[in-house]
């Protein structure tokens, strides 16, 4: 376990590769063995183990896509974010809900448990399963939930839990940046609506400097450059002092509501159209605030579009 967590963070097993007990050697065995008794000792807290690990000069290194430094622990490897932290950090950078439907096709509960199951709301990226439709029917479709795994998928997620790999694809493919760039789940992150961090932001900023200053921080978890603030700073300085309407909040965008489609009734027509309306629906992405002027937000926008599809934002640290 130990060994697999320090995979995680170094990108490279004490013992490698990690599932390979039989001919591999670990490269510090002592390390290995004073982690695992830390471990237990602690009640196999996972927690403490990823702290000694942060802690650590070797970690602390600046990451590297050297392997040979890798191997030795000399630092890091630079690496790319998990599916599941792609979709999180988005979320969370924008101060955002997944605002899916409910990961079942029997919300009215017609079927037996052993035949369906409903997993509830997913509120983090591992909440989410397979949208497999073998019936091939708009019906039994979730489309927001689609949206989502679509995005996880195209970074290397699996939908099948009982047949886990201990190593993911992670070759980059052109489908990546096309799905940040264009892909529903980014717009909605770059999109400032009323429940957007970003919209808080903006309104509290006093000055364009500030709100590049802050988004920056929110999304790369550093200040910009010179160069990259003054680059923003011309996008937005205009009409900064008069970018708000001194309107009252407009509706805050919400989970969905169940639409009356599920296994009971998905051979309708009528069912399938409901689905099929609200994928389009959903395809619109959240509706702006209405406390900014549009002509400023869609600039503000522009910028946290911007920093999402920077290539850095997508690696770590």
């Amino acid at each position: 376990m130990v060994n697999r967590i320090w995979h995680r963070y170094f990108g490279r097993g004490i013992v490698e590769p990690v599932d390979d007990w039989e001919t591999a050697q670990p490269s510090h065995p002592e390390l290995l063995d004073w982690l695992a008794n830390e471990l237990v000792n602690h009640d196999y807290d996972a927690k403490h183990i990823a702290r000694l690990i942060f802690n650590s000069a070797a970690y602390q290194r600046e990451p590297t896509a050297n392997v040979e430094k890798v191997r030795v622990f000399a630092a890091p490897l630079r690496r790319r974010m998990t599916a599941e932290q792609v979709l999180d950090s988005l979320l969370l950078a924008a101060g955002k809900e997944a605002h899916t439907e409910e990961m079942t096709v029997d919300s009215d509960g017609s079927r037996l448990e052993n035949s369906s199951i409903n997993l509830g709301l997913p509120r983090r990226a591992w909440q989410f399963t397979t949208m497999g439709n073998e019936r091939d029917r708009p019906s039994l479709s979730l489309p927001a939930a689609q949206l989502a795994v679509t995005l996880l998928e195209t970074f290397g997620w699996r939908a099948t839990r009982q047949d886990p790999l201990t190593y993911r694809e992670k070759e980059p493919t052109v489908l990546q940046p096309a799905i940040l760039a264009n892909g529903v789940v980014a717009k909605r992150i770059a999109q400032l609506s009323e429940d957007s961090a970003f919209v808080t932001m903006a309104l509290a900023a006093e000055t364009p400097a500030d709100f590049v200053d802050v988004a920056f921080r929110q999304i790369l978890s550093r200040t910009p450059t010179a160069a990259e603030r003054d680059l923003f700073v011309s996008l937005l300085g205009d009409d900064f002092s008069s970018r708000k309407t001194g309107a009252s909040p407009g509706p805050i965008p919400g989970w969905p509501a169940r639409d009356g489609v599920s296994w009971s009734n998905h051979l309708s027509t009528e069912a399938n159209q409901v689905r099929v309306a609200r994928q389009r629906e959903f395809e619109k992405g959240d509706s702006p605030t209405t406390r900014l002027t549009r002509d400023w937000r869609e600039r503000a926008e522009d910028l946290v579009w911007t920093l999402i599809n920077s290539p850095e934002y997508v690696w770590i640290p």
